[in-house]
């Protein structure tokens, strides 16, 4: 992989980032799960997920164009100008969505089973959410992911330690000691945010830039809210078909299984400069090259969190939130088709023909509310669980088709991509029946072979680069401890 060493680099820093930011459910479970009873686990679930989509669509995308627009700049002064268009432009959606929000938040709340005054709390989160979206856009194609890394880190021990506080200062509800404590850690955080973008500000409203931004911004809603439906909506559903209490086992078993999606986020934020590099020079060897490797580290971790989910879940959280821990397995199979869509819907943000990717996450989305709508009631968890993977594949053979068949542009083949996917099948068959083992300590023998025996045939052919990366760079490591 060219610039190697840099990738590593960025990948460190966003993998802290994405840890403190979205591993933030999965490293307080220790703590949550023994400060709330089941029942007000689920609502802080269920709020974070409607959190998650309604923070998406706030400011109406306006903010996501920021970093493409940075490939495209003029100059300086140009960027600055199109940072404050975008942001004065995603503050005025902001206020507008916020006032409908807060006008018919008694019908949202009973729409999912949560109370006005929670849906109220949506706002300001959504908010702070917004001006850290745009200081990501800003600070990532600069490659600046230190700065994003070290945002991340504090706003998460801030939120942690003043959520802890509160959720002692309430007797009883104490569900908003968590939620409040969010928000304290993102209002102290945000000033951090403006200090930093500030220098990438200027007060405009350019005409131009507000083409530039609905043609390629506001087409992006759906892309905005594509795994977030597709993660959140199956916890709704559940906590409004059965129970509160369900949809937040429901979500501890989602929580786990994300580590693998933080490693998407992860290998997305370090890679995408150089994704851009790849197809400005065309350099579209380099780029199948470095995809098809970030797809097989996707599918190992994938698969190591299969077989050793529910340990982890056990292992953080009283037993009698676990329930739905045997669904970790099948939540890691849709990830690995939401990393295979990705090689295709990059291109329809490069092209800026934005439409193709809404229309592929708008379809899958849809699908995604059908098939939970209708497996949820005859299956319970396992069907939204099964809904989510049928999602992710609906999602990547869309996105394959509209990219062959319309944008016509150079994308990591099918047919390498499903070399993996053939490879690891067989092994999840082979995980199924070590559930059955008597002794646990022979199933995690069986399950840690089943892993060392994956990853030596994933990466067979780079076995080699492997191996001097591992001799070079980590006794050099061990030295400067």
């Amino acid at each position: 992989m060219a610039n190697f060493k840099d990738f590593l680099g960025h990948s460190r820093n966003y993998l802290i980032s994405s840890l403190a930011t979205g591993g933030l459910a999965f490293i307080s479970i220790p703590v949550y799960t023994r400060l709330l009873n089941t029942e007000e686990y689920g609502i802080v679930s269920v709020f974070l997920g409607l959190v998650s989509i309604m923070a998406s669509i706030m400011a109406f995308s306006a903010d996501r164009s920021v970093s493409r627009y940075f490939f495209d700049q003029k100059g300086e002064l140009d960027f600055k100008r199109f940072v404050g268009t975008s942001s004065t432009l995603s503050l005025a959606f902001f206020l507008v969505n916020a006032f409908l929000l807060f006008t018919f938040a008694d019908a949202l709340g009973k729409l999912v089973g949560l109370n006005k005054e929670v849906i109220y709390l949506i706002i300001p989160i959504a908010g702070i959410n917004i001006i850290g979206l745009t200081f990501e856009q800003i600070y990532g194609p600069l490659k600046r992911s230190k700065e994003v890394a070290i945002s991340s880190i504090s706003k998460v021990a801030l939120g942690f330690v003043c959520s802890i506080a509160l959720i002692y200062f309430f007797e009883e509800d104490k569900f908003y000691g968590q939620i409040l404590g969010q928000i304290l850690s993102g209002l102290c955080i945000v000033f951090f945010w403006i200090r930093l973008i500030k220098p990438f500000f200027k007060w405009s409203f350019d005409i131009a830039y507000l083409k530039y931004i609905f043609t390629y911004s506001v087409p992006l809603i759906p892309y905005a809210l594509s795994g977030v439906i597709i993660e959140q909506f199956g916890k709704i559903a559940i906590g409004n078909v059965q129970s509160i209490s369900q949809a937040g086992f429901y979500s501890l078993a989602l929580t786990v299984a994300s580590i693998v999606n933080i490693v998407i986020g992860v290998t997305h934020q370090a890679w995408n400069p150089y994704y851009f590099e790849y197809m400005n020079s065309k350099n579209y060897k380099q780029l199948d090259e470095d995809f098809t490797k970030i797809f097989k580290l996707t599918v190992l971790v994938a698969f190591s969190i299969a077989c050793f989910g529910q340990e982890i879940g056990l292992l953080l959280a009283k037993r009698e939130f676990s329930k739905s821990l045997n669904l970790v397995p099948i939540f890691t199979i849709g990830y690995i088709f939401s990393q295979l869509s990705f090689a295709y819907i990059r291109n329809f943000g490069y092209t800026k023909k934005t439409h193709y990717m809404s229309m592929t996450i708008l379809f899958s989305g849809i699908c995604n509310v059908l098939l939970n709508v209708v497996m949820i009631k005859s299956l319970g968890d396992i069907g939204a669980a099964i809904s989510f993977v049928l999602s992710y594949i609906i999602m990547s053979v869309l996105a394959w088709f509209f990219n062959t068949y319309f944008v016509k542009l150079h994308a990591t083949s099918w047919k390498s991509l499903l070399s993996p996917i053939l490879w690891v099948s067989p092994f999840y068959v082979l995980l199924y029946f070590t559930f059955g083992l008597e002794s646990f300590f022979l199933e995690v023998i069986v399950k840690g072979f089943l892993v060392g025996a994956l990853s030596i045939i994933l990466f067979w052919v780079e076995r080699k680069s492997i191996l001097l990366l591992l001799i070079t760079k980590v006794p050099k490591k061990i030295s400067n401890i």
